[in-house]
């Protein structure tokens, strides 16, 4: 601009009409509009981003760039406008994310057979039944799909839930290798923890409030939900009633995964339904304990995992299509989305900011079946375990190009009330 500003002063016939000095400052005029030709000076030009940008209420950048433009003009402006809004603190904490979810989909591998590993789950039905109970323990065989349904109260604590497992599941079915749970406080404490070391069993927890890690539970949960609704009374009070038949028609039914009906993959026999006993017995038996059973119980297994191994392919490629790989670093800073954190008392979670942040990554851990998960450095007030699925974080985008320009955050996530 220095060299437009001196053939201006001299005269300079080349020098664009579009340019004029007044009073010692150049103005751009396009269109009838005069504009300021703004220097290449860092400060000014952070100043007016700025005002702009907080002017126009944090849109998006061509916003800003059309309202300084009334009245301003450097080269750069556009590129400049973009970095400036891009790396906004303010837009980055309180504008929702549009791409596509961070995290591949890498499901666990699937067991060797029936028993070896464990889905686990707690749904809260909400109503208390007559006989004092509210929340139903979902047992899932990975392989088999096999559920098992336990009601409990609502008060149940580590060791009831260890007795029921024990009663319900390993009195019949023997121990697992792995079990694979949400961080329920009960699947967090060290009572349970001590439990399955003793036992031999792999405890595999997902990250906090990610329960699509743990699907093949959270499938079942739905799955009960949606039948305890033909089955109950109005008042509702009756479903821990009726846990024992929609476990049966679940267990029942051919799965689409594996091809078979879980009982009859789990169990080696599916149980008979009323229908079949008004029909007669022509069906071909095999029975227990030759080698001819046994062969064929291997061959329905093997047929099984092929099934499995087309449906986890066909999720996968199906999944990630919608998906992008998480490329965080240790060292790197994060946005932590606001619903993964404590809600501060009498504020509401509607007009709270939808990230909290940037924190530092410490590092990477977790084998969740849709990508890594990240421990961050939250501060030590907020009590939420610091570990997070790459879902719940969104990359902070930083710039020294605008080093004065004015810190626009409010505190927030402090201590007490702000």
């Amino acid at each position: 601009m220095s060299e437009i500003i001196r053939r201006l002063e001299a005269k300079d016939k080349k020098t664009s009409a579009e340019f004029e000095l007044v009073n010692g400052l150049l103005f751009l005029e396009k269109a009838g509009n005069k504009r300021l030709c703004v220097p290449n000076s860092e400060s000014l030009r952070s100043l007016f981003l700025g005002e702009r940008h907080n002017a126009t209420g944090h849109f998006g950048y061509k916003k800003t760039a059309a309202n300084l433009l009334q009245r301003f003009w450097w080269p750069t402006m556009m590129r400049d406008a973009q970095l400036y809004v891009e790396t906004c603190q303010v837009c980055q904490r309180d504008k929702p994310r549009t791409q596509a979810p961070l995290g591949l989909l890498k499901p666990l591998p699937i067991p060797k057979r029936p028993g070896e590993s464990l889905s686990m789950d707690f749904v809260d039905t909400l109503v208390t039944s007559k006989s004092g109970m509210r929340q139903i323990f979902v047992i899932v065989d990975r392989f088999s799909k096999y559920a098992r349904l336990i009601a409990m109260p609502e008060t149940a604590k580590t060791e009831y839930v260890i007795r029921l497992f024990k009663e319900n599941w390993v009195r019949d079915f023997e121990l697992p290798k792995s079990i694979v749970s949400d961080r329920d406080v009960r699947f967090t404490s060290e009572l349970w923890k001590a439990a399955a070391a003793e036992q031999g069993t792999q405890l595999q927890m997902t990250s906090g409030n990610h329960p699509e890690a743990n699907g093949q539970a959270e499938q079942m949960n739905r799955v009960v939900q949606h039948l305890l609704r033909h089955y109950i009374t109005p008042n509702q009070v009756d479903w821990d009633e009726k846990l024992a038949l929609v476990a049966s028609l679940y267990n029942n039914v051919v799965h689409s995964a594996t091809g078979v009906s879980l009982n009859s993959l789990h169990l080696t026999f599916s149980p008979k339904l009323s229908l079949d006993f008004l029909l007669p017995n022509i069906q071909p038996t095999v029975a227990l304990g030759t080698l001819e059973f046994a062969y064929r119980y291997e061959q329905k297994m093997q047929e099984a995992v092929e099934h499995m191994q087309k449906a986890q392919a066909a999720m996968i490629e199906s999944e990630n299509k919608h998906r992008r790989p998480s490329t965080f670093q240790v060292g790197d800073r994060v946005w932590v989305k606001s619903s993964e954190l404590g809600q501060e008392f009498g504020i509401s979670r509607k007009l709270m900011p939808l990230y909290f942040g940037p924190w530092e990554v410490l590092d990477i851990v977790g084998t969740d079946p849709d990508g890594p998960s990240y421990v961050i450095r939250i501060p030590g007030h907020l009590r939420t375990h610091p570990v997070f699925h790459a879902s719940k974080l969104a990359a902070s985008k930083e710039t020294d190009q605008f080093p004065s320009r004015r810190l626009m955050l409010p505190p927030t996530m402090g201590r007490g009330r702000h």
